[in-house]
Order: C-alpha cells, then sequence, then structure tokens
C-alpha cells in the first residue's frame, strides 16, 4: 500500500539555497505529516504524525475506489498583546498572527481491506488508522465515513 501521489524535493543545491534564506516562515507553512504503513499477516496499520493537532481536525473518507483519504485542516490565531480596559475603544494590534494549516493523503487500498471494520484512533498527537484484511466474499465501494475515537 504506497500513498497515491509521491512528492519530490528540489534538487539540493537550489534547495539549501532557498531554505536558508527564509526558513522559519517555510517551517511554518510546511504540513507534510510523517506516515509510518505497517503490514502484518493480518492487517494494515498506518500511524500518521499530527501533533498539536485534535481528532476534531482530522477527517478520514473512505471512497468507491477503494482510496483511504486522510486530510487535516486547523485555523488559529496568536495574539501578543491584550488590550486592557483603557484601550477598549481605539486600540491597534502590536502583533497578531494567523495560521492555516491543511493537510490531504490519498492511499490507494489493496482490494483485501475488509472496509467495514476499518479503526482510527488519535492518541498523542498520532492517528492510528487499522485496516484490517479480509478473506474472500465482496467488498462494498460505497464511500464511507471514518470516525476517530
Amino acid at each position: 500500500m504506497l500513498p497515491a501521489k509521491k512528492f519530490n524535493r528540489m534538487p539540493s543545491l537550489f534547495g539549501e539555497l532557498f531554505y536558508d534564506q527564509w526558513p522559519e516562515a517555510l517551517q511554518r507553512r510546511a504540513t507534510t505529516p510523517q506516515i509510518n504503513v505497517i503490514e502484518t499477516d493480518k492487517k494494515f496499520k498506518l500511524e500518521i504524525a499530527a501533533p498539536g493537532m485534535s481528532k476534531d481536525d482530522l477527517r478520514i473518507e473512505l471512497n468507491g475506489d477503494n482510496q483511504l483519504i486522510v486530510s487535516l485542516e486547523k485555523q488559529s490565531e496568536a495574539k501578543e498583546k491584550e488590550c486592557d480596559k483603557e484601550c477598549e475603544e481605539k486600540h491597534h494590534y502590536l502583533r497578531r498572527e494567523f495560521s492555516y494549516t491543511s493537510f490531504r493523503q490519498v492511499f490507494n487500498l489493496p482490494d483485501n481491506i475488509d472496509r467495514e471494520a476499518i479503526k482510527a484512533k488519535m492518541k498523542h498527537g498520532v492517528l492510528c488508522i487499522k485496516l484490517p484484511k479480509r478473506e474472500g466474499g465482496d467488498n462494498p465501494s460505497a464511500v464511507k465515513q471514518i470516525a476517530i475515537e
């Protein structure tokens, strides 16, 4: 089981030059969690690193083409100085930051996955998705939302 798309990095000479100029800005925008894919005799298991995220920020869907789609979306706002009572009517921000994080990964699943027995759990910043293998029988192909425990 492999991710549907594989992203290639820029050549190292240009990449290092580019990243050295704006490392902080690029690190904030980069949203590519690390993913482990494990196979046993009875199941596949995906482990997706998502530190600082909650299960409400994540969505897991199984489509009719036997693809597992994992997506993440989180928005946050940070303020460094709050307005006190004296400046409630007129104030200005000394610093205010907005951030938007998103991620989407599509996994092409093998035909022997038991679609009805897929389970997902978020624990300590790691999303764990268990994909049990099945033996024979039909596999329904309807779109299915996977709940995260």
